[in-house]
């Protein structure tokens, strides 16, 4: 009896001891591992604010590379309009994707924002043109905003050659 009980007392002693180190490295693990992070309001809207900035990014792509275009080809000619729609999104969408290429991690969904914005202002570009005229004359020139009210209407999709009324 002595015996068994001798033997449980080690037993108890030597369970003992692990749990010991177990807790002992548990705390230690405690210590190294780092602080919480907190973060302030603006850092946690921060990121849904960056998808707000990828699709305005692709908002001024599409203006920037309507811009470009004009003032190196010109007012298109008849034949040219689905190209350049097509020449227009590609281009707005490289630079979409170039700048996005720099937000590595979080590259596709800024993407797709990007796109978004690029593609709402392809289609939709021209009504700008028909509420604020004067403006796009003076950054443009005013046979371009000529050649787009002959082209489009106010309150329309313009989508490769056609024109859907939206009201």
């Amino acid at each position: 009896m002595k015996v068994l009980s001798l033997s449980m007392a080690t037993e108890q002693s030597s369970f003992q001891d692990r749990i010991e180190r177990i807790e002992k490295k548990a705390k230690e693990t405690a210590s190294k591992a780092p602080p919480p992070r907190v973060e302030s309001i603006w850092q946690r809207l921060g990121y849904p604010a960056s998808f707000i900035g990828a699709f305005f990014l692709g908002i001024f792509a599409a203006f920037l590379t309507r811009y470009i275009q004009y003032h190196l080809v010109g007012v298109p000619g008849s034949g040219q309009l689905g190209v350049q729609e097509i020449i227009g999104i590609g281009l707005a969408s490289c630079a979409g994707f170039f700048v996005s290429f720099f937000l590595k991690d979080r590259q596709k969904e800024f993407a797709s924002c990007v796109t978004a914005g690029v593609l709402l202002t392809t289609f939709t570009y021209h009504n700008l043109v028909w509420e604020y005229p004067d403006v796009f004359e003076r950054v443009y020139g005013k046979d371009w905003v000529e050649f787009v009210e002959k082209l489009t209407e106010p309150s329309s999709l313009y989508v490769f050659g056609n024109v859907i009324k939206l009201s």
